[in-house]
């Protein structure tokens, strides 16, 4: 008897609420080579299909492909008989899915094809389906999902596409998205952030590219979305590192990683070609012997350019000011009695304790009485005001800033920021810095991100004594300058005669300033590949007796960097037997 399959197209329209709630149970197989080459090939055929109609392509996302894949395992594995829909088993929407394996952005948008189907044929069919294509070159999404599955011992087979957009992430695609280019020149393709506001950066203004995450040797220059690369020459990933700039000098530095050469090694598709999120940063202070406490930022930062700021009463207008960020500033202008403004946000952190500096200066610094008021209005709870007579400043036209700590809490959705000028004197307001409190500043420092979205922001840091006196707002260094390396030893188990181990990982960032670099072994059995900020590590125990051996990977520089290399122990305890226990796992959100 000839069994009858029908393939099915399905899509769901943006859905932008997002409830979480918790993933539980048994997850999908790791994913074979073979499944990833399938998933990065729909991807690219997508993004070519977007640049045909003059559309800027997705980045490959490693969350959204999370809840794809899951959501593709789930719509075959868990269910006795054939479904085309996109609710899961435990009743949640493409949206809820994407938020619970740790997207931030806005998704809910969703394409799936329920049969198996070679990349082209799933593109090619949400192309026909005017849905699916509506999702599929919406102009809205920036990155994007991809999961298969297949039954292992039956015929059903889902293919998922998770669309997505978050605000504070500008992507940078290179090649469309291709695995591998024969050629070192590239084309790029980089996002601008749109809107900007308190918590992500503005509009891009200027741009910077490199091989070399530390932007060594880099120029600024204009922002312009598309731009032609040379790629490090050799063979093997090549990743490519764009930073930009908005008008108030807050950045964000992203990357793209390709395969330059003939021969992609398929086993090595993974994370590492993918754009992700952070819930944690690492940053390099160098603490000063006098100010001993620092604090962060994501450049949240409050302006008189902002849509949100108003002036109510009293004289004042806008000036161009070379000095202040943004080349503008708000004067507040003596006469007609008190002069008030205010900038609100109703989108930021809240319940961590935070604080607000206000950047102001005075036309006269003489006056010994109140020349302004500020406050912080955090949820309908008040801080301050903080009082300022003319001599707190300590010069007359020259910018100052005043500390007020705050909390964004209670019931009312907006946090605002308020100036009053109160004497005889023009008082001239520009911005707004926000930072988190004070803590010991460290070498290294993990900073545990307020909100958990760490995506390439530049971290504003300031150092302070805890008391008043802090030094100037400066933009931390993300990359050691030594190499580090996680974890700093290994211990590999394998089975004598038997199939080799699978891959360990390395976690490597090399002194900054090092545009390249490589890893060595000393022993034949140890096996290293380096795959962007990643080494994969195998041993092959054939021929090996049963005992304990040693080993070392070294790591070093390329090219003429300067920098000594770095040795990571190696051990390796080949076993007659090797015992394996299974032990279940819950996911909870």
């Amino acid at each position: 008897m000839q069994r009858r399959i029908s393939f099915y197209l399905l899509l769901v329209v943006s859905l932008w609420s997002i409830l979480p709630q918790p993933v539980c149970g048994d997850g999908a197989a790791p994913l074979s080579p073979e499944t990833l080459y399938s998933e990065a090939q729909a991807v690219y055929l997508a993004n070519l299909a977007r640049h045909e109609r003059g559309l800027p392509p997705l980045r490959w996302n490693v969350q959204l492909s999370d809840a794809a894949r899951w959501f593709s395992w789930d719509s075959v594995a868990r269910r006795p008989a054939p479904y085309c829909g996109h609710e899961d088993t435990l009743g949640r929407s493409p949206g809820e899915r994407a938020r619970l394996f740790g997207y931030k952005g806005a998704a809910g948008a969703e394409n799936a094809f329920c049969g198996d189907v070679i990349p082209q044929q799933a593109i090619d069919a949400w192309m026909q389906s005017a849905g699916h294509r509506e999702n599929l070159l919406s102009p809205d999404w920036r990155e994007v999902g991809l999961g298969y599955y297949r039954q292992p011992d039956g015929w059903r087979s889902y293919v998922t596409q998770d669309l997505g957009h978050d605000a504070v992430h500008p992507p940078v695609v290179i090649a469309d998205e291709a695995l591998t280019t024969t050629t070192p020149l590239v084309d790029l393709y980089v996002y601008s952030n749109q809107d900007g506001g308190f918590t992500s950066m503005g509009p891009a203004i200027e741009m910077r590219v490199s091989n070399d995450p530390c932007m060594s040797g880099a120029a600024w220059r204009p922002y312009a979305p598309r731009q032609t690369w040379s790629l490090s020459p050799g063979e093997g990933w090549r990743t490519v590192y764009v930073q930009t700039r908005d008008a108030l000098g807050r950045t964000v530095t992203v990357s793209d990683t390709i395969y330059l050469g003939s021969d992609l090694p398929p086993a090595e598709l993974g994370a590492a070609q993918m754009s992700s999120t952070r819930a944690q940063v690492t940053v390099y202070p160098t603490e000063p012997s006098d100010l001993p406490m620092v604090q962060f930022s994501l450049g949240w930062l409050g302006d008189d350019s902002f849509e949100t700021f108003k002036h109510w009463w009293g004289a004042g207008e806008r000036v161009d000011d070379a000095a202040a960020r943004g080349g503008s500033a708000y004067r507040l202008r003596s006469g007609e009695g008190e002069s008030f403004a205010w900038v609100y946000t109703t989108d930021f952190v809240r319940d961590v304790p935070l604080v607000a500096y206000f950047r102001l200066k005075v036309a006269d610094n003489r006056e010994p009485g109140e020349v302004a008021r500020l406050a912080v209005d955090g949820g309908g709870v008040e801080y301050g005001p903080l009082n300022l007579r003319g001599t707190d400043f300590a010069a007359a036209n020259v910018y100052q800033e005043f500390a007020l700590p705050f909390v964004f809490s209670g019931q009312e959705p907006f946090l605002i920021f308020k100036w009053w000028r109160s004497g005889e004197t023009d008082v001239t307001i520009d911005s707004v810095a926000i930072l988190t409190a004070p803590q010991p500043a460290t070498v290294p420092l993990v900073w545990d991100v307020p909100g958990g979205n760490y995506r390439g922001q530049g971290v504003w840091l300031r150092y302070t004594d805890g008391h008043g006196r802090f030094s100037a707002i400066q933009e931390a260094s993300l990359y050691p300058p030594d190499w580090q390396v996680s974890p700093d030893s290994l211990l590999l188990l394998a089975e004598c005669n038997a199939a080799h181990p699978p891959a360990t990982r390395l976690q490597v960032r090399p002194p900054c300033g090092v545009g390249g670099w490589q890893v060595t072994e000393n022993v034949p059995w140890l096996v290293a590949i380096a795959n962007g900020e990643e080494v994969q590590v195998r041993a092959d125990p054939t021929g090996l007796a049963v005992g304990v051996h040693t080993g070392a990977l070294t790591l070093s520089a390329t090219g003429a960097a300067d920098a000594p290399p770095q040795t990571i122990p190696v051990t390796l305890c080949v076993l007659d037997t090797l015992h394996r226990a299974h032990i279940p796992v819950i996911m909870v959100d």
